[in-house]
């Protein structure tokens, strides 16, 4: 377990940590958890070895992020694709992480798109479950049903996205990954309508959504004005049906991933199969052999 991001808070970490030590043996250093530089977990030289140390553990299966929040930008010029393969362990993270899935990606490297150790406590047992099934299990299966089909549909690609600003942040750098026949999927937080709009309205400008095969969105948790406010907006629901609706790719709505209470673990990198119309996500091979 590693912090290349945020700290952790220490509470939050006992009941994550208790979730996966049920199950696995852990590794990790309290140190360099918790220790707080700014809004990171320490100076980046320090999180970029710390990094490098739990990739190249040879004891180690996975590494799993601790938490997200900001960080990994700062250091991703220290994470190479050939690192990341040489390794050959599951990633797992979300939110910021998703840069690091990405360079996975880069790699030809599945990873996980999944709880963090922060997050984890706060989950229940079907997130619980879908995580060890990334972790452990090769097999095709299915990811999520009932998903609300906004384009009709079906398609097949790899899967690829993650958290929608964190994953833009990328676009005019070498670490964005190859989005050719991708199934692209996004979830997010605390970002208002309008904001939502411009994330979107950018991707199409890039020619993002010329290039992919569909779209999944997850949660967008604390998206919309707060009540109080006074300006005019249209919620992130709307925001995200008039922007995603006018796409001639398969778009479904409201996958239990991101922020929220269900974060849904996801193989990253490997092939998927969106169906719009019958609102399923199947996994068509896992993120490990």
């Amino acid at each position: 377990m590693v912090a290349p991001s945020g700290p952790i808070p220490p509470d939050d970490f006992a009941k994550g940590a208790a979730v996966l030590s049920a199950r696995y043996q852990l590794r990790y250093d309290p140190a360099s958890l918790f220790r707080a530089t700014g809004f990171t977990a320490g100076p980046d030289q320090v999180r970029l070895a710390e990094m490098l140390a739990a990739l190249n553990d040879a004891d180690a299966r996975a590494v799993i992020m601790g938490r997200g929040g900001y960080g990994l930008l700062r250091i991703l010029a220290g994470l190479q694709p050939e690192l990341l393969l040489r390794a050959g362990k599951a990633i797992v993270g979300f939110s910021d992480g998703t840069l690091l899935l990405a360079q996975a990606a880069r790699a030809g490297l599945a990873a996980i798109h999944g709880p963090v150790v922060r997050q984890l406590g706060r989950l229940d047992k079907q997130d619980h479950d879908a995580l060890f099934a990334a972790l452990e299990q090769p097999d095709a299966r299915r990811l999520c049903a009932g998903l609300q089909g906004l384009v009709k549909g079906r398609a097949q690609g790899p899967l690829l996205g993650g958290n929608l600003e964190v994953f833009s942040r990328m676009f005019g750098t070498p670490y964005l990954p190859d989005l050719g026949g991708a199934i692209l999927f996004f979830e997010e937080v605390g970002e208002r309508p309008y904001r939502l709009d411009r994330l979107l309205t950018q991707m199409e400008l890039a020619g993002v959504f010329r290039a992919a095969a569909g779209v999944v969105t997850g949660e967008f948790i604390g998206c919309d004005e707060p009540a109080a406010s006074k300006l005019a907006s249209p919620t992130a629901n709307e925001v995200l049906r008039e922007r995603l609706g006018r796409l001639s790719i398969p778009v479904a709505l409201g996958a239990p991933i991101g922020h929220g209470r269900h974060n849904l673990a996801l193989p990253y990198g490997t092939r998927v199969e969106l169906d719009a119309d019958a609102g399923t996500l199947d996994a068509l091979e896992g993120a490990v052999a």
